[in-house]
């Protein structure tokens, strides 16, 4: 399990990294990275990661989950016989081609079954989709800034899981409505005991006394489009998730306008973080990393974007069968290949020896002739007077500043019997004025730069250089003879 949690969300990064404890969420930070206006524009994200995460190499990545609110997901209720769950996925994948408005191939998708209906005969899941290209986004993302995309969630069902690592759920008829209420916008997440039946984003208020009229009014766009879904439901119970001075925001009086639903105001700094959460970050603001963290403490059905769930392999009991006689049929004539093994196992020793020799004195063979190889390559490198260290140093005087140029890779050759050495060079530039102003100077310091031909491409990882050049420089006779 990760230990890196962050909250995707159109405008900002939630990133924190937290374990679990005791059945709540302990955060080792909690940072906020703004995002730029451009979404493809990934490079500030990427630099803030990196600050973050430090030191990792590409062999040991650390793995993260990433969160996504309910504005970035669709939720899609889809009807299917009563089939086994083993058969769910792949006639849930021929439905969700019929039900989405875009290709199937286009989005990432999960999902989770609905509670069963008794007598009913056919049974319900919850499809929960996000577009490709945003997971796309956000795994070269992760990519760039040195960590692994492990899991993708989605917070309503981690607002679920919040609540029922910390025995907040309650089973039972009826619907439970849980409002995580956060300055830039309010999450509403429809339960029965601890299973999502739906999720709805809406915008948040901009004054203090509007509090509970957008949450009125969300409210009521949301039981509306739930009961497209799900049909009619009767609110029990209604869970403003919030600090104190929000929640009490909202009055009583609300849950007479749905249901007479009893209203709950919970304060997740004690509720979930048991004051443990720095006072800086909004309690709210982490609810759904915080359900991330005790994802695995729960028994919650949960949606994961990354690794879905799939049908289970059918196995081939044809083949099998057909294995199973041929088992039988070899133990049938082994009887009659014994003796003959016996009496031939003597001379595949002999052999088996032989070749074990043979193969010895081949290895010593060869490994002599390489030792040789490379002796006759190191004699090249011995008593030259060309001192590459200096060289190096002597072209970097040419050079424009690294902000225009900088060298990607260089691969120094001598010649032998002390002829004239040359350095070729993989260099990235912003542009080619730089790459000829550069040649130009080497011209007249006495360097012979062979003709060369500019690369206008783009380069993923530094945009900025838009101009690959090889270029190979002979060194001056005297330079090179001169150390």
């Amino acid at each position: 399990m990760s230990e890196i949690f962050i909250e995707w969300d159109r405008d900002r990064l939630v990133v924190a990294e937290g374990q679990p404890s005791g059945g709540r969420a302990a955060f080792g930070f909690v940072e906020v990275l703004e995002r730029a206006a451009d979404p493809n524009d990934t490079l500030a994200l990427v630099d803030g990661l990196q600050k973050l995460f430090p030191g990792k190499s590409d062999r040991k990545r650390l793995e993260a989950t990433v969160v996504f609110p309910r504005q970035l997901v669709t939720f899609h209720r889809i009807q299917l016989p009563q089939v086994p769950d083993s058969d769910v996925p792949d006639m849930l994948k021929m439905q969700a081609a019929m039900k989405l408005t875009v290709p199937v191939e286009s989005v990432a998708m999960d999902f989770t079954p609905l509670p069963l209906q008794a007598g009913s005969p056919t049974r319900d899941v919850l499809l929960v989709t996000v577009p490709g290209d945003q997971l796309a986004i956000v795994r070269r993302t992760l990519n760039d800034a040195g960590l692994e995309l492990s899991e993708a969630r989605v917070s309503g069902y981690c607002v679920a899981q919040a609540l029922a690592a910390n025995g907040m759920t309650h089973e039972g008829d009826g619907v439970d409505v849980v409002a995580v209420l956060r300055t830039d916008f309010v999450e509403l997440t429809f339960l029965r005991g601890s299973t999502v039946l739906y999720s709805h984003s809406g915008s948040s208020w901009n004054a203090a006394d509007a509090i509970e009229r957008t949450v009125r009014s969300e409210l009521s766009r949301a039981r509306m489009s739930a009961s497209e879904v799900l049909g009619e439901q009767k609110v029990r119970r209604i869970v403003l998730l919030g600090s104190p001075d929000i929640t009490s925001q909202v009055s009583d009086q609300l849950g007479t306008r749905f249901d007479n639903a009893v209203i709950e105001r919970v304060d997740p700094a004690v509720a979930l973080f048991g004051g443990t959460l720095p006072a800086s970050v909004s309690s709210a603001s982490v609810v759904a990393l915080a359900g991330a963290v005790c994802e695995s403490t729960v028994n919650v059905p949960s949606i994961d974007l990354v690794n879905p769930r799939k049908a289970p392999e059918k196995r081939d009991l044809r083949r099998i069968r057909i294995l199973l006689g041929l088992l039988a049929g070899v133990v049938v004539m082994a009887g009659g290949y014994f003796y003959r093994t016996a009496k031939v196992q003597e001379l595949k020793d002999r052999k088996d020896l032989v070749e074990r020799e043979n193969a010895e004195y081949r290895e010593a063979a060869e490994a002599g002739e390489k030792d040789l190889v490379l002796a006759e390559k190191v004699q090249h490198w011995v008593d030259r007077d060309i001192e590459w260290l200096d060289e190096i140093i002597r072209l970097k005087s040419y050079f424009p500043p690294a902000d225009r140029m900088y060298v990607d890779n260089i691969t120094m050759s001598p010649i032998p019997q002390n002829g004239v050495g040359s350095i070729r060079m993989e260099a990235l530039a912003k542009s080619d004025v730089d790459i000829n102003e550069l040649a130009r100077r080497l011209d007249e310091a006495g360097y012979q730069v062979r003709p060369f031909e500019p690369e206008f491409r783009s380069n993923a990882s530094s945009p900025d250089y838009q101009v690959r050049v090889v270029m190979e420089i002979i060194l001056p006779e005297a330079t090179a003879t001169s150390g």
